[in-house]
């Protein structure tokens, strides 16, 4: 059953074409990472499956649910507010940039949305954010302040934040990009843990040798386009299109 598919997905930034007709399927508890070049289109992709970049044209369904149609710019169908922020809840997102809120703890970083968007009781959210700082390696910083930790720390505690909130899927936009080498272990084994507990998750990455070892598939995205996909052994070790030949020789 897939929890993501995209048909026909377009988008725009001017004159520049930066999705062009992306067919994307994701199935319940499959790893897919999206590697590429700069300016591939991949981040947009993953923003506008999150609903925070619009789309030009094309269908977005979670769950095998209608959640976007649009076509020339004008929306043609979508759920109504109330059913579509509960579908927007089915996906958790962890960005580049850490966006935790400086001035809260990193207990209260995972509690705030559990009580304001969930309803969750307070003691309840709490009992969660500890088991899941836990979960990735932090439950002794609950009370510090998101300035006081690393990069790679700070990352790890979005990863639970986005976790506290039960999503379905995960997706990852390129979240250790902005980490020195030695901090990007941490938040990759934190990855490779959820991978391996069978979270469904959706990677854009630059790591490689992650894709190799967690991705069930590996989709090569340029220039707005799928220009390859398959299992990670066969698409890193034999890839098929010059241009991923190309784009592996480079960064291997």
């Amino acid at each position: 059953m897939s929890i993501i598919r995209t048909e026909y997905l377009n988008k725009h930034f001017g004159a520049l074409h930066v999705l062009q007709d992306i067919n994307l399927t994701v199935d319940q508890g499959e790893v897919v990472c999206i590697i590429g070049p700069s300016g591939a289109g991949k981040s947009t992709l993953l923003r506008a499956l999150n609903g925070l970049e619009s789309v030009h044209s094309g269908k977005i369904y979670i769950d095998d649910t209608l959640f976007l149609h649009r076509e020339e710019g004008k929306l043609v169908s979508a759920p109504p507010s109330v059913q579509r922020k509960a579908m927007l809840l089915e996906t958790g997102m962890v960005f580049q940039s850490f966006n935790l809120f400086p001035h809260k703890t990193v207990l209260e970083n995972l509690v705030l949305a559990q009580v304001k968007v969930k309803r969750t009781p307070k003691n309840e959210a709490e009992e969660k954010a500890r088991g899941l700082l836990d979960q990735v390696g932090l439950n002794d910083k609950a009370e510090a302040y998101p300035a006081k930790l690393s990069g790679g720390q700070q990352q790890r505690v979005a990863i639970a934040r986005a976790l506290a909130m039960e999503p379905r899927i995960m997706l990852f936009d390129e979240p250790t990009s902005a980490l020195d080498p030695e901090l990007v272990g941490g938040v990759l084994a934190v990855m490779k843990d959820l991978a391996r507990s069978g979270m469904t998750m959706l990677v854009v990455t630059h790591e490689i040798g992650f894709a190799r070892e967690a991705a069930n598939r590996v989709i090569f995205m340029c220039d707005g386009q799928i220009a390859e996909e398959g299992p990670p052994a066969q698409l890193l070790g034999n890839p098929q299109n010059p241009r991923t030949r190309q784009f592996l020789n480079s960064v291997l």
